[in-house]
């Protein structure tokens, strides 16, 4: 029934964005709020795109404690007037019943390096206008330069890890353009002893930890 409902939001947001231009789209007021009225979305424009920041006080506090965030965009869930919804994932739920799950979600109608900037800078004047502070310990993303650039601007402490899953896809894309198989490197075959370490591990390890020493052997 959940699934349902959802569809048929989509679809009947969708076919009210469809024939409007972008600067003139206005998000409904019941999708700026959560199910308990919290306060839930932030509209920006920056010159002629724009981004819809969907977050709540309570996830920018898990994203503050988190050690380590994954981002990452979609294309397939996209209302026709923007470009890909973005999203950061990061660890929340505490020690014991931590779980990764998804934190803000960002609707742009651009992937440019300018607009990943302004994305970033919005994030953290909403935290520092919660007095929170931001200050992960790596950043896992894909290989967009762009999108690297903007995290180590904003957030320069942070390590910027490309995510072996990307690389991998990357790979295969060339393989079905007919280009040769890259040969295994010993960097690869250590990385995979160091994850079945991990895995062994896991009754020794709280979640978090667990979580983390996977995250980190699966980026570059």
């Amino acid at each position: 029934a959940l699934r349902q409902q959802i569809k048929r939001a989509k679809r009947v947001f969708d076919e009210e964005v469809e024939t409007q231009p972008l600067n003139d789209f206005k998000l409904p007021d019941a999708y700026s709020i959560t199910f308990s009225g919290v306060p839930f979305m932030k509209d920006i424009t920056d010159g002629t795109e724009r981004i819809l920041l969907f977050t709540t006080n309570e996830n920018l506090k898990w994203l503050q404690e988190a050690k380590f965030w994954i981002m990452d965009g979609t294309f397939k869930t996209v209302p026709t007037l923007f470009r890909q919804l973005y999203s950061s994932h990061a660890p929340a739920g505490g020690n014991v019943n931590s779980q990764i799950i998804p934190l803000v979600y960002a609707l742009m109608s651009a992937k440019s390096e300018e607009l990943y900037q302004r994305l970033s800078q919005e994030l953290n004047e909403l935290v520092d206008g919660n007095k929170l502070k931001l200050n992960p310990d790596f950043v896992l993303t894909d290989f967009e330069k762009g999108l690297i650039n903007a995290v180590k601007s904003e957030f320069p402490t942070a390590q910027s890890k490309g995510c072996r899953f990307h690389l991998v896809e990357m790979e295969i894309e060339k393989s079905m353009r007919g280009e040769p198989a890259p040969k295994k490197r010993k960097e690869d075959e250590d990385t995979e002893v160091k994850i079945q370490n991990v895995i062994a591990d896991r009754g020794n390890r709280s979640t978090t930890d667990f979580l983390r020493g996977i995250a980190d052997n699966l980026s570059l």
